[in-house]
This record gives C-alpha cells, sequence and structure tokens, in this order.
C-alpha cells in the first residue's frame, strides 16, 4: 500500500499540506514584492537564494539562448518559481518577469531553515511539497522529450556509414570529393529526405506545444 502523507488543506505547490496556523507562520516569514508588466523578478546567472509564490497576477520564465524571447511557462496564484536554485544554490538557470501585474512572496532559504528549527513539522511539510512539485515537474520534462527520444531511436546505428559514403564505396564518387563539392549553404527545404521532414515535424510539434510547465528557475 502506497504511503499516505499528510492529507493536502488548499491550494498551492508549495503550502498544500500545511493548515492554517501553518500557513500564517511561513507567510510571516516571507518578504512581500509587486511588479508591472514586465518588470524582471529574477536574472538568469544570478545567486540563487529565495524562491517566489505567486499570489496574485502571472509571471513567466522566458530564455533569451536563441536571439529571440522565448516563454517556457508561465505561472498563477499558488504556483512556485526558483525551486531548483532554492534547494541547490546553483545560479539561476532563466530569466523571470511579471506578465501581468502581480504580487509575489520571497522566501529565503535562511527564513525557511530558521522556522524550521521552530517548527521541525511545518518544515517536513513544505520539504514533501517541494519534492512533489519538483517530480510531477520532472515527469513532464520526460513526457516533452518523448518524441524526440522516438526519433533518436528510429535514427538506427550512429556507427553506420552515411548513404553518400556507402554510394561512394559501390563506386560512385568518393565521399571526399562529394564534401568538397559545393560549400554553399544547403536549405532544408531543397532537401528531399524523408528523415528530415520527420525530425522538422517533430520540432515543429514541440514549439507549437502551449507552455504548461516550466524548467526549474
Amino acid at each position: 500500500m502506497a504511503a499516505v502523507w499528510w492529507p493536502e488543506a488548499r491550494s498551492g505547490e508549495l503550502v498544500a499540506y500545511l493548515d492554517d496556523a501553518e500557513l500564517a507562520r511561513l507567510l510571516a516569514v516571507t518578504e512581500v514584492a509587486e511588479a508591472g508588466a514586465g518588470d524582471f523578478l529574477l536574472h538568469r546567472g544570478s545567486p540563487s537564494r529565495s524562491l517566489l509564490l505567486v499570489e496574485d497576477g502571472e509571471i513567466e520564465i522566458i530564455d533569451e539562448s536563441m536571439g529571440d524571447t522565448v516563454v517556457l511557462g508561465r505561472v498563477g496564484p499558488g504556483g512556485v518559481v526558483g525551486e531548483v536554485g532554492f534547494l541547490d544554490g546553483q545560479p539561476r538557470t532563466h530569466h523571470v518577469r511579471a506578465g501581468t501585474a502581480c504580487r509575489v512572496r520571497r522566501l529565503t532559504r535562511d527564513g525557511l531553515l530558521a522556522l524550521g528549527q521552530l517548527e521541525p513539522l511545518l518544515l517536513a511539510k513544505v520539504t514533501l511539497a517541494l519534492a512533489a512539485l519538483m517530480a510531477r515537474r520532472f515527469r513532464h520534462a520526460l513526457d516533452e522529450l518523448d518524441p524526440l527520444r522516438a526519433f533518436a531511436m528510429s535514427l538506427g546505428d550512429p556507427e553506420e556509414p552515411p548513404a553518400r559514403k556507402r554510394d561512394a564505396a559501390a563506386g560512385g564518387a568518393s565521399s571526399e570529393e562529394i564534401d568538397g563539392h559545393d560549400d554553399s549553404p544547403v536549405e532544408y527545404d531543397e532537401i528531399d529526405d524523408p528523415l528530415l521532414d520527420q525530425a522538422l515535424d517533430v520540432l515543429r510539434e514541440l514549439a507549437r506545444r502551449p507552455p504548461t510547465d516550466l524548467a526549474g528557475v
């Protein structure tokens, strides 16, 4: 039989297991911040010493590594961001900005640990909620990778020589002659290759998916 932990007392990714009195004591060690739409709350590469609990509005996790701003996920009331850096202390992996006017609470590791010395049961409940949140997001990330894993498996043995080199071995032009024939860029639309078309379809499908979750920050 599966272990039964504390029943959920309320909605919210971090506070689901807390009763009213415990919630009040946790919120007492947080700092309140308000931001307007477009304001940055966390920056990629910055030190990680806290996480954010969203009370009102919506915040966005964004990536700019490819030159364009891409929204990886959106978090509304009851949601949490910054849990990865909160746990491991490593620099932030993404920017976080306000998608709308919002109100958040900042919980530091020092604040939670100090509270935990007085409230070990409260600390245990918050720790379990964090673990459950990380597990959900990990499973979601695995689900997102399923199409890419299936495609990678369909490629076959990576040690198998490319088709054009097999053709060269059968008497056609050598791979060196083919490789050196034309250095101009190849347009994907000009390539008649069902496997490449499948790869592009998978990538397009992933790009079209709505951001239902986010990478750790």
